[in-house]
Parts: C-alpha cells; sequence; structure tokens
C-alpha cells in the first residue's frame, strides 16, 4: 500500500493530485506505525471468513422467527373485527351471555385465550369502563386450595378485592374459589362467587410476541 502511494506521488503526470497524495500517503504511514493499531492477521481473517456462513444462516432464522411471530401477530388483530376489543397490548372479549367459571373458560381457552387477568391499574380501570353486569375474570383457588391464582399462568401481583383481605376460605370444603368483577361497586370491586354460577365472562389475549 505505502509502495504504491510513493510511485503515485513520483508520477508527474498529474500535478492537480500530487499535493492530496502526498497528505494521503503521510497519514497512511503514520497509522500503519501505529503501535496501539490492531490488524487482523491473515488466519484470522480466514477463521472470521469460515464463520460467516453460520452467522449467515443464524440471521436468516431470526428473520423468519419474526416474520412468523409478526404473521401471527396480525392474525390476533382480525379477532378486533368479530367482537374483540384492543386495549395496550391486549385483546378483550366481553361476553353478551351468561356461563359458568369453568364453562367460561372453555370457552375462552377454544379462542386462544383465558379469562382475564388483571394485572394493573390501567386494566382494572378499563374493564370498569367496558363492563355493565358482574362479570368472570381469570382468578380463582385453583385446584380447589386456598391460593388464588390466574388461569393463564400470570403472577398475582395487584389485587382489587371489595373486602380486606381476600377470602382465603370458600365457603363449602373442597369448593373451588372464583372471581368477579362488579363494575357498580367502584374501583375495588373483587367479590367471591360460587363458580357454577352463570355470569358474563371477560376473556384477554396477549399480543406480546411469544405469549397467548
Amino acid at each position: 500500500m505505502i509502495f504504491l502511494c510513493k510511485q503515485l506521488f513520483m508520477d508527474k503526470s498529474k500535478p492537480h493530485i500530487e499535493k492530496p497524495l502526498e497528505h494521503l500517503g503521510k497519514r497512511l504511514e503514520e497509522v500503519l506505525k501505529d503501535p496501539g493499531l490492531k490488524l487482523n492477521t491473515p488466519k484470522k481473517t480466514a477463521e472470521e471468513a469460515i464463520k460467516l456462513p453460520a452467522y449467515i444462516k443464524h440471521a436468516d432464522k431470526k428473520l423468519q422467527d419474526h416474520r412468523k411471530s409478526y404473521y401471527a401477530l396480525f392474525q390476533k388483530t382480525a379477532k378486533a373485527a368479530n367482537g374483540w376489543n384492543l386495549s395496550g397490548m391486549n385483546l378483550y372479549y366481553i361476553s353478551k351471555g351468561k356461563k359458568t367459571w369453568y364453562d367460561a373458560e372453555n370457552f375462552c381457552v377454544s379462542r386462544e385465550s383465558h379469562l382475564a387477568s388483571i394485572l394493573s391499574d390501567e386494566e382494572q380501570n378499563y374493564l370498569n369502563t367496558q363492563l355493565s353486569e358482574p362479570s368472570w375474570i381469570g382468578l380463582s383457588t385453583a385446584n380447589k386450595g386456598d391460593n388464588w391464582e390466574w388461569s393463564d399462568g400470570s403472577k398475582l401481583i395487584t389485587e382489587y378485592w371489595s373486602h380486606h383481605p381476600r377470602p382465603s376460605k370458600v365457603s363449602r370444603k373442597g369448593d373451588r374459589g372464583c372471581t368477579l368483577i362488579n363494575p357498580s361497586m367502584g374501583s375495588r370491586n373483587w367479590i367471591y362467587a360460587n363458580c357454577h354460577e352463570p355470569r358474563n365472562w371477560v376473556c384477554k389475549e396477549s399480543l406480546a410476541v411469544g405469549k397467548k
């Protein structure tokens, strides 16, 4: 490289580029003499070249995964034209009929969702503005125990029971406890109810990539 630059400097047939090339050559010599400059050896360059097909394959797989995720997202958002309402990164279905908690959960699952989990003040407030009747949500004492869990597997991080503390025991031994949200009771409006009562319900599906 330096040799080629010097040859160009000696070429007097192009006086209009002589000075710029001379300056470039000096700068190039300075850079190449810099002890802090790290240049790949031919071996290192060859090793990197060998890895290149694997890098390309990995990048292509990520691209295809993203395409699948966004296609799934597109399919989910199509539900909004069929009775599902979009809020944030979630779709909600608010029933017009009534079912038991179990049948309502099965209805939601058949539509790739679950009875709604409420994980923030924003979700709680949103549902209060959308509902007109007490409705099943996904919180229950799973496996007929005393621990309240969301049917979609979400962590129980916030609660809006109408009475404190939350119900710890079910009304009859061995029963499962289920939860209604009653919009007429204000902001703290979760109430314990018999899971076999026919009630309105709310399904929820997350639009977050990788979640349902």
